[in-house]
């Protein structure tokens, strides 16, 4: 729904630039989809998440959203040219998309698409990059009150093809073992060719995740992430705790790991930039994006704070 260029701000630091696509301007659930993603950005603080720099007034013609630039490919674009991680950066990844999990449901929130696309590889290790499906306040509300299937077949839950509107943060926990699944063998855990497919293969008891490439050290692991039954994942201090006392035996500390792994995936000369065709790459688009912007403090809180009470009302809704 939306595009990505590269701008800067008055300082010239650069920062990556996301609009509400043309076509979409008239559509207002797209417009509140956009504004729930800047309040969200605005409300995670911590080093696994692109923090929010600035955000659009909210009677803009176009809405746009002004985030950290992370330099670098993201996790999806990367594992297609590449071999897939070792086990040790596999659960260095494992440990950063924990981490910033925890962040993110610290704030209320829950992600609902994380996937190796909205991963970004940067030079200080990975960061979430994209909150297009953020639910504030539980799933309860915003798009999933007509029962659509929010998110992206190959990393939804069992239960967001099955009850999306009860989705919990448990979800955001199934798509980090689907994550590393992928990332550590370079094979789906589903195949199937429609997302009805996918669908079925996720829910049935009977069909079983492909898992026979997982590193051996991180197996275990991942096939508890990818219960079927929710109540049947690991928390994320679990998690955290299990993944820093695989790298402590492996020699390295959390933020060696990180370090490690970011040397291993950070391609330089890359960024958001690229994944713009160059056929359809407006002229300019290193911009100076002096005149809207607005700058923000920290991670942006203040920025979206007048917002967030708003959208916390209008969005949430009591648990069935």
């Amino acid at each position: 729904m939306g595009v990505v260029y590269v701008g800067r701000t008055a300082e010239d630091a650069p920062v990556a630039v996301k609009t509400l696509h043309a076509a979409h301007l008239d559509r207002d659930d797209l417009r509140e989809r956009f504004d729930r993603e800047s309040t969200a950005l605005g409300m995670v603080q911590g080093p696994g998440v692109a923090a929010l720099v600035a955000v659009s007034e909210r009677d803009d013609e176009t809405p746009w959203l002004a985030m950290e630039y992370v330099p670098g490919l993201d996790l999806a674009t990367y594992l297609e040219r590449n071999d897939p991680l070792d086990e040790v950066d596999g659960a260095a990844l494992g440990l950063v998309l924990a981490s910033a999990l925890t962040e993110i449901h610290t704030a209320g929130l829950l992600h609902r698409d994380l996937k190796p696309a909205n991963v970004m590889l940067g030079p200080d290790g990975p960061r979430v990059v994209d909150f297009g499906l953020v639910a504030i306040g539980g799933a309860g509300g915003d798009l999933t009150m007509t029962n659509m299937r929010l998110g992206t077949p190959r990393f939804m839950a069992p239960e967001q093809f099955t009850d999306p509107t009860g989705v919990t943060t448990a979800a955001d926990v199934y798509a980090l073992g689907v994550i590393l699944a992928y990332a550590t063998s370079g094979r789906y855990p589903y195949n199937g060719s429609t997302p009805e497919a996918l669908g079925m293969a996720a829910v049935s008891p009977d069909v079983h995740p492909d898992l026979s490439e997982v590193p051996a050290g991180l197996l275990p692991l991942v096939t508890e992430l990818m219960a079927t039954t929710p109540g049947s994942r690991p928390a994320l201090a679990d998690v955290r705790a299990r993944l820093t006392e695989f790298l402590a035996a492996a020699g390295l500390s959390p933020g060696a790991a990180r370090a490690r792994l970011a040397e291993h995936t950070h391609v330089e000369g890359t960024g958001i930039a690229d994944t713009i065709p160059a056929a359809t790459r407006p002229a300019a688009t290193t911009r100076p994006a002096t005149a809207p912007l607005r700058t923000g403090t920290g991670n942006g809180t203040r920025l979206a704070a007048r917002t967030a009470a708003r959208l916390r009302r209008a969005y949430a809704r009591p648990a069935a």
